[in-house]
């Protein structure tokens, strides 16, 4: 008997793990925003991005604890006086970086699955 499979009409893209999704957002992030590789910080371990997902603690708290930290300065604030610059990230920083990398979630109505598109 001859097995005949139908071809793919839908592009699939694989679903990212938590870690992986993390460790995208935070690269996009880190570069972005401070000038920074996630080999530049603890991050670039998936043990330590597990242990924040496990704790609760979210993406852009965790990158902001990070530049509390470290006094990290953010490089992307061009023709704004040092002073008045913030160091920390924004929950609108964080989906913008979704939207740039393609995590992006969307929300048809309350309490429908999301979908990534």
């Amino acid at each position: 008997m001859k097995h005949i499979t139908a071809p793919a009409t839908v592009p699939v893209s694989p679903c990212l793990s938590p870690v992986q999704a993390w460790q995208t957002l935070l690269t996009y992030l880190l570069n972005k925003h401070y000038g920074l590789t996630l080999d530049d910080t603890p991050f670039c371990d998936d043990r330590v991005i597990r242990k924040h997902i496990d704790a609760g603690i979210t993406l852009v708290d965790a990158v902001n604890f990070l530049a509390e930290r470290h006094d990290l300065v953010r490089t992307d604030r061009r023709g704004v006086a040092w002073l008045e610059q913030s160091p920390f990230l924004t929950t609108l920083d964080v989906l913008r970086a979704r939207l740039a990398t393609g995590l992006k979630t969307v929300y048809t109505k309350p309490g429908i699955k999301e979908e990534r598109i």
